[in-house]
This record gives C-alpha cells, sequence and structure tokens, in this order.
C-alpha cells in the first residue's frame, strides 16, 4: 500500500526562491525528506524536486501551496516544532502549516 507522508507551508502570496529553499532546509533539518523525481516538460529530462508548489484559489483569493514528501509519518513534536521554526523564520509571511497523519 502507497501512503504519502508529507507538509505543507501554505501562503497568499509567492514565495521568492530563497523563501522555498529555507522551508526545505527547516522540515529537512528535523525529519527526513524523500527523493523525488520529475521530468522537465521542454527538455525531457529528470530533475529531482525537493518541494512540489501548487497554485489554487478559494473564495479568499489565490494559494500557494509549498508540499515537501517525506520518508516516513512525523509525530506531533516534530510537527511543532517545525510549525515553531517556521514562524521564527517568516515573521512577515502569513501562512498556515498542515503535516499528513496516519491513524
Amino acid at each position: 500500500m502507497f501512503i504519502k507522508h508529507f507538509v505543507r507551508f501554505n501562503t497568499r502570496e509567492a514565495l521568492p526562491d530563497e523563501d522555498v529553499i529555507e522551508f526545505f532546509d527547516v522540515v529537512q533539518s528535523i525529519v527526513p525528506t524523500k527523493l523525488i523525481v520529475g521530468i522537465s516538460k521542454e527538455t525531457e529530462d529528470k530533475v529531482s524536486v525537493d518541494v512540489l508548489i501548487y497554485q489554487d484559489s478559494d473564495a479568499d483569493g489565490e494559494l500557494f501551496l509549498h508540499e515537501i514528501i517525506l520518508d516516513e509519518d512525523i509525530d506531533a513534536d516534530e510537527g511543532d516544532e517545525i510549525a515553531q521554526v517556521l514562524l521564527d523564520e517568516f515573521p512577515d509571511h502569513q501562512f498556515t502549516f498542515e503535516a499528513s497523519i496516519e491513524v
């Protein structure tokens, strides 16, 4: 059975590349991440993917979902630690943080 473990950093504005990299660095410093391989649409080359970025919208406007796939499920303490570091690192960004859990 395939189970996808992930964390997401969701914002209303597009993040600069440096902030996306910082998000990845925070997460991988606390929990192991999974290596993801994608294929470039333009060149058809295989590329490694550390952060997936989805764009969506809701009644309040645009959403940018920054997702990292994890090797394993995280526990509540690890999730709380990641959330606190993100709050410290991104005081000027309004965001939500979410993580998958296995029950």
